[in-house]
Parts: structure tokens; C-alpha cells; sequence
């Protein structure tokens, strides 16, 4: 019923999250301003310690491809799982019945997956893990680093102008595209003219393992050399909201993430 992208790895997987390079312009590096003594990190459960079946302040886990488990190292507490060897149409089924209220402890058993893999969600989406909405002050600078375990994630600083809605997999076109086909039962009439789906998001910048630093028992700290987030820059004056988009990717394996910390920055 539902055709599976074929197109390459980082259109998709952007394009699919209405994160297209081309939609916003990119930033230009500059010096990174010192941080605020003692900033406070924006994301309310940054380092995921509350929450009762789920992290507080983010996106529902949902059993399959993300988990909300304790770490092997107790002094670092609860942290993010996250699987991308699962294959789409698995994830795609079950995050179906996720949109409809299911449960991360009902989650089915994953399917063995064999081949090259380009099936799997790793090879596709990737696995999207949204922040709640945080507000953003007009003309500030934000920072944002975060601790991972493992060599395939990225995370985006996603501005809007007005907040939209933070439902489950409402970001994701591809996902989106999915539930419409499956409510009809066919797939979608994409002829010239056909409804397209329209992400309303204003601003995005990327974080990666670019400049990672080494932390103990095989962490990595995520952060940039220099360049600061600026969702109000010229380019976007009306930002007023901000998300951070967590995303594992390829290759297909677990990923590990904790210490996500959004924090505003000194200077103009």
C-alpha cells in the first residue's frame, strides 16, 4: 500500500522532516560567545531523569525504536535508546497505533532484519525524537551540545513562528503520508495540484559529532567549534518557539543519548 522511498539517504531523511537544506538560509560561522555563568538548560528533562513511563517534556517513547531506559554506569542515570535497525514498515505500522494512544510496553517484538539494510529506518527516516517546545527571545544566541554513544546522530535546533502541534510524528512527512494512505487505503492521487504536506517550521541548524570530545566508558559531548544558534537572525525575525530534533541515522545499530542541554548565550 505504501511505496518505500527510494530516493538518497540525507534528501530523505531531510526532506521527509520538512528539513530540506535549501529552506532556510545557512548560518555563517563567528566566534562563540562565552556562556552565561551557570546557564540554565531550556529543556526542562534534558538529561532525562523525570518522567513515569516516559521522559517528561519530550516526545513519547514508543518501545520499538526508542526506549527510556537506565544507563550501565549508575552516576549517569536514565538515558535515551534509540534503534534504527528496525525495519520501516514495522516502525511505520507501529507508530500508527502509537498516534492512536498505544503503549511503549505493548510494542511487538522486532523483526530480524537482513540484507543491506537500506529497508530499515536507518537507511530511510532515520528515528525523529522531539523536545517539547521551548520559547525563544528575540535577537539571543543558544547553544546546544548533548552526550551520545554512538557514530550516527545528529540533532537539529528547529525554530517556528507560532507552535504548532507536537503530536507524535506530526513533523514527518514521509510518516504522515503513510496514515493518509492507510485511513484511505490506497495510495495518495498526487497528481498536478494534489494537497501537499506543508511543514511550517521558519529556522533549523544542525548539530553533529563534527567536534565531539571524548567522555568516559565510550560517551561523546556533541557541540560546535563556534557558531551559535540564532533563530531570530535577519533571515528569520519572527521565530518565536523553538524544538530540539534528535536523529539517529546510519548505520543501522543502537544509539545512546543523554545531557541534552539548550542554554542561551552571551553577547548579540
Amino acid at each position: 500500500m505504501f511505496a518505500l522511498r527510494t530516493t538518497l539517504l540525507v534528501a530523505l531523511l531531510l526532506g521527509g522532516l520538512g528539513l530540506a537544506a535549501s529552506a532556510v538560509p545557512a548560518q555563517k560561522a563567528e566566534e562563540k560567545p562565552p556562556a552565561k555563568k551557570e546557564a540554565k538548560n531550556l529543556l526542562p528533562n534534558g538529561d532525562f531523569e523525570r518522567g513515569t513511563d516516559t521522559p517528561t517534556g519530550w516526545q513519547v517513547v514508543d518501545g520499538l525504536t526508542t526506549f527510556w531506559v537506565g544507563d550501565a554506569d549508575p552516576k549517569r542515570g536514565k538515558v535515551l535508546k534509540i534503534d534504527t535497525d528496525v525495519y520501516q514498515s514495522q516502525g511505520y505500522e507501529w507508530w500508527a497505533k502509537i498516534v492512536k494512544g498505544a503503549k511503549a510496553k505493548d510494542a511487538p517484538k522486532k523483526k530480524p532484519t537482513v540484507g543491506d539494510k537500506y529497508d530499515t529506518l536507518a537507511g530511510l527516516d532515520g528515528v525523529w525524537y522531539w523536545s517539547d517546545f521551548v520559547p525563544v527571545e528575540k535577537g539571543k544566541a543558544y547553544w546546544l551540545t548533548m552526550d551520545v554513544k554512538g557514530d550516527g546522530v545528529m540533532a537539529w535546533l528547529v525554530g517556528y513562528n507560532e507552535k504548532e502541534s507536537n503530536a507524535f510524528g506530526a513533523d514527518a512527512n514521509a510518516f504522515q503520508e503513510f496514515l493518509i494512505e492507510k485511513k484511505l487505503g490506497k495510495p495518495r492521487d498526487v497528481k498536478r495540484g494534489f494537497a501537499g504536506i506543508i511543514n511550517k517550521y521558519s529556522f533549523r541548524g544542525q548539530l553533529n559529532g563534527r567536534y565531539a570530545k571524548p567522555l568516559p566508558n565510550g560517551w561523546k559531548r556533541y557541540e560546535r567549534d563556534t557558531l551559535v544558534f540564532r533563530p531570530t537572525s535577519k533571515h528569520t525575525p519572527k521565530v518565536r518557539w523553538m524544538r530540539v530534533l534528535i536523529l539517529p541515522t546510519w548505520p543501522p545499530a543502537t544509539y545512546y543519548v543523554d545531557n541534552v542541554r539548550l542554554t542561551e548565550v552571551a553577547g548579540k
